[in-house]
């Protein structure tokens, strides 16, 4: 994933939230945002923070893993939430230029652009920017990636999301298939 969501508290208790790009290496993710943001008052504000990576993959009408149990429609998802420790916050252009030239390399590897830094072209940009770094104290991870039951129902659905065609169904097909056992031959 190459975005997440960024969970703050204010001082006052309420929870603020942005949602960022981020490059995450080992226990630490690295992010920047607005210093303009009510979520970076609330990172200063309070350093324990959360941040919430998900994926999406499809809705499944329950009619098709039952027609009687409306319980059995969901969600196919995978989601990680990160309890972290803000490491480091920093409001020096250098050190944000720094963080976006990080996430450049991570997401467009060998792209053409004015280098990261200082001056003319993005200064007046990086002068409005904040970076951080967050320390990972524990992580939950939740997931759906099929509706419970039989490998057969399993398959079902993912047949039944490939012949819907919306967008996402088809890699939520074949995930949810990936975690079904092979079929004896």
């Amino acid at each position: 994933m190459r975005h997440g969501t960024l969970i703050a508290c204010t001082a006052e208790g309420y929870p603020q939230v942005s949602i960022l790009p981020f490059v995450k290496t080992d226990d630490l993710i690295e992010l920047h945002c607005v210093q303009a943001d009510p979520t970076f008052d609330a990172v200063r504000a309070n350093p324990r923070v959360t941040f919430f990576v998900s994926d999406f993959l499809a809705f499944s009408p329950h009619s098709w893993v039952s027609d009687q149990d409306a319980g059995r429609a969901t969600l196919h998802f995978r989601a990680v939430a990160f309890e972290c420790e803000v490491e480091r916050v920093s409001t020096d252009p250098n050190d944000v230029a720094g963080a976006l030239s990080r996430l450049l390399a991570r997401y467009e590897p060998g792209a053409s652009y004015e280098p990261m830094k200082m001056g003319e072209f993005y200064g007046p940009r990086l002068q409005r920017l904040a970076t951080m770094k967050l320390r990972i104290v524990r992580s939950h991870i939740k997931f759906k990636t099929g509706p419970a039951g039989t490998a057969e129902t399993k398959r079902r659905v993912a047949a039944k999301l490939r012949e819907r065609g919306q967008p996402g169904d088809l890699r939520a097909a074949e995930v949810i298939e990936s975690y079904v056992p092979e079929q004896p031959r």
